[in-house]
């Protein structure tokens, strides 16, 4: 009696099927996390967005703090960020300043919120 030598065509069919399910179940798991990181990236940068335009408020002086908006694209997707002002809140000669970024992606519309608190400062 020979040895055997190679794999019979069942013994070949059969890696070649458990092959496939496993590469199937790969290929789900690889496809879910790009779609989170591209959901990841866009979050940050709407909150990249909003951290600037807070950052861009406070260079300005206290009487010209104002509301405004903007409109950003990126990869496709526009970003709105509106900036409102709030006169003498939480307290007299303080502002609160709210900046909302809006944008819409395979998930739906989404937003981020942030705020401050001014005061003036006088010297």
């Amino acid at each position: 009696m020979r040895p055997e030598r190679g794999v019979t065509l069942t013994e070949a069919m059969v890696a070649l099927a458990l092959f496939a399910i496993a590469l199937a179940a790969i290929s789900s798991f690889l496809v879910q996390h790009v779609r989170a990181a591209g959901n990841n990236f866009r979050d940050s940068y709407a909150y990249a967005l909003a951290e600037q335009e807070i950052e861009a408020v406070r260079a300005l002086d206290y009487g010209a703090i104002a509301p405004r908006s903007s409109t950003q694209t990126l990869g496709g997707v526009t970003y709105s960020v509106v900036t409102n002002v709030f006169e003498n809140s939480p307290a007299a000669n303080m502002k609160t300043v709210e900046v909302k970024v809006d944008w819409t992606d395979i998930r739906g519309a989404r937003s981020v919120k942030l705020a401050t608190i001014y005061t003036q400062v006088r010297r």
